[in-house]
């Protein structure tokens, strides 16, 4: 599905019925900004995935295939993704957004259906990979329920190239408009602070072909920056501190190819993150290259089905004066503040009737968090590697 088509979906009102009361919506609690009547509620929840997990060979690889390369073993999911406004009493103006996943050379959309109840609802994409599902009211009313639901077919797929060094030329430029968007600070992501620039050169800097300072970063990552469950803090302190989230660990991956001149960049799906890299190959191609600092230690290929939520970590989205690192849940409107929730499942679909669907069920819990869902055993528990 090209943009277009992505932003020409199909839309249903009126459907919405009990959609965020059953299905593990998540409320969010309210921030003020400055001494107008407009109020504005975010909630940005944290990324958990660090216990690494052993492959079992179908579902997630152990190493990658020996005869083949490109985006291999498609998989389908139902995705739903949604918005529900309750009023608490008198409010105008209301608008809501969550991010929705987009096309992406890993994942590919085949279907969309909107459907809404007092609201108008669209999709819209605010950068290359990311987009939002947006809900907007002019007023809601005491008990009165609003919301949106994009009901979304994608199918997911592993990614492997077969990238070594060899096929990437040691001296490496890139437009001035690129380097703007991976080559720089973003929101906690520091670039310019010495203790980064100093780090990066101990590492690598002796190293001269950036395919192999992009791997001593990695190394580095796994084996000097300890996995710690929590809400981000800064690039900045997981070096201090020697401590991190996957998403510590991906930002300092990022922060350290940024400095050494490798555009970088977040790549987000439901409660965990990674790295990608970017590299021009010898006829000019360029190449956004995985590395897996946590859960998983591939380095320049991905073994699993995930969805994507969000690539890039400077999301420039109109209701924001600064850009985001994550797009996280929001919620504007003047008056008594209503309350909202978000919704979230992916569920796996088999190929055929009678095999097996596969793991990957995901909901978005009360909390925030994607949680495993069905029975499937590999949803059910993780598997430490020895």
């Amino acid at each position: 599905m090209k943009r277009r088509d992505f932003l020409r979906t199909t839309v249903r009102t009126g459907l919405l019925a009990t959609a965020g009361a059953s299905a593990g919506m998540t409320s969010v609690s309210t921030r003020p900004r400055g001494r107008t009547s407009t109020q504005i509620a975010y909630r940005e929840t944290p990324a958990y995935a660090v216990v690494p997990v052993v492959g079992d060979g179908k579902w997630i690889w152990t190493k990658p295939p020996e005869d083949e390369t490109g985006y291999l073993e498609p998989r389908q999911f139902d995705v739903s993704i949604g918005v529900q406004v309750q009023g608490r009493g008198a409010a105008s103006g209301v608008c809501g957004t969550t991010a929705i996943p987009v096309e992406l050379q890993e994942q590919s959309i085949d279907d969309v259906i909107i459907e809404s109840e007092g609201c108008v609802a669209t999709l819209r994409q605010v950068a290359p990979e990311a987009g939002q599902l947006c809900l907007s009211a002019p007023t809601i009313q005491r008990g009165q329920v609003i919301g949106a639901v994009a009901r979304l077919r994608v199918t997911l797929r592993k990614h492997y190239q077969g990238y070594d060094q060899g096929r990437f030329p040691a001296e490496q430029e890139f437009p001035k408009e690129f380097c703007k968007l991976y080559m720089y600070d973003s929101p906690g992501i520091q670039t310019r602070q010495k203790l980064v620039k100093d780090l990066a050169d101990d590492i690598a800097g002796q190293i001269e072909h950036p395919w192999d300072k992009a791997q001593a970063f990695h190394q580095w990552v796994w084996e000097h920056i300890k996995a710690r469950r929590g809400f981000y803090t800064s690039v900045i302190e997981a070096i201090r501190d020697r401590v991190g989230d996957c998403e510590e660990r991906a930002a300092v991956f990022v922060a350290l190819c940024r400095v050494s001149g490798i555009p970088a960049r977040l790549v987000w799906v439901p409660n965990h993150n990674w790295a990608e890299f970017c590299l021009r190959d010898h006829d000019g191609g360029l190449h956004w290259i995985p590395s897996h600092t946590s859960a998983y230690t591939w380095f320049g290929w991905t073994g699993v089905h995930e969805l994507v939520l969000q690539k890039g970590d400077s999301i420039c989205v109109p209701e924001k004066r600064k850009p985001l690192r994550l797009m996280a849940d929001w919620m504007q409107w003047q008056g008594t503040r209503p309350r909202a929730r978000y919704y979230g499942e992916m569920r796996p679909i088999a190929a055929s009737i009678g095999d097996d669907p596969g793991p990957g069920g995901r909901r978005k819990s009360a909390k925030g968090e994607w949680v495993r869902t069905s029975d499937h055993p590999l949803n059910s528990t993780n598997q430490t590697r020895e």
